[in-house]
């Protein structure tokens, strides 16, 4: 179950009875808020997209706590190989919102995230730029874990609504399969009172 948001306490809400610190939780908005500003260009975001960020950030903490403690309970995970999987694959949505994107096509670039990634020996300027797109990629990983898990749980979900074969096929059966019956109609008034019994037993 789901809380809104404490008023007046270091624990600001809590999700499944797992409660969710003050600290915590403004650590995930300053991530998703430096998020913002790295694929907006922006230095700072005004009131208004702050609050949307703080609702958006602790919507989103709800959905994935709530699918993670399903997705445990049914044995449902997310290794590293099948990320990696994905980031050689380049075509998840995600990864289309990354600056790691080929200039020419758009494509998502795993080179380009390499090289980001192995950058040193820089000019100072360029340390801090490199220190952001690192923060930004482990969002993205974090994010792309998060998706795949709620890509798998919701799949299972689906299978889990459609028939299984015997009903599927006992379903078929009764749509194609027909059988003639003949009815002849005798009008109740034509019958004389007489020639009916009733026992007590009707």
């Amino acid at each position: 179950k789901a809380i809104q948001p404490h008023q007046g306490r270091q624990d600001i809400g809590e999700v499944n009875g797992e409660a969710v610190s003050a600290q915590d939780y403004q650590t995930l908005v300053d991530e998703y808020t430096e998020v913002i500003k790295m694929t907006q260009g922006a230095s700072a975001l005004n009131d208004d997209q702050l609050t949307q960020v703080k609702d958006q950030v602790w919507q989103s903490y709800i959905n994935n706590k709530l699918i993670e403690a399903e997705a445990e309970k049914l044995g449902l995970t997310v290794s590293d190989a099948e990320i990696q999987d994905v980031i050689e694959q380049g075509v998840h949505p995600l990864l289309l919102q990354t600056p790691f994107r080929n200039p020419q096509t758009g494509a998502f670039d795993k080179d380009m995230l390499k090289k980001s990634q192995t950058a040193n020996q820089l000019p100072a300027q360029y340390v801090e730029y490199y220190q952001q797109m690192g923060a930004f990629w482990k969002f993205i990983e974090k994010t792309l874990k998060q998706s795949l898990l709620a890509d798998k749980y919701n799949s299972l979900i689906a299978k889990s609504l459609i028939s299984n074969p015997v009903a599927a096929e006992d379903a078929f059966a009764a749509r194609t399969q027909q059988t003639d019956v003949l009815l002849a109609a005798i009008p109740y008034s034509s019958v004389a009172d007489s020639t009916v019994t009733v026992s007590n037993e009707e």
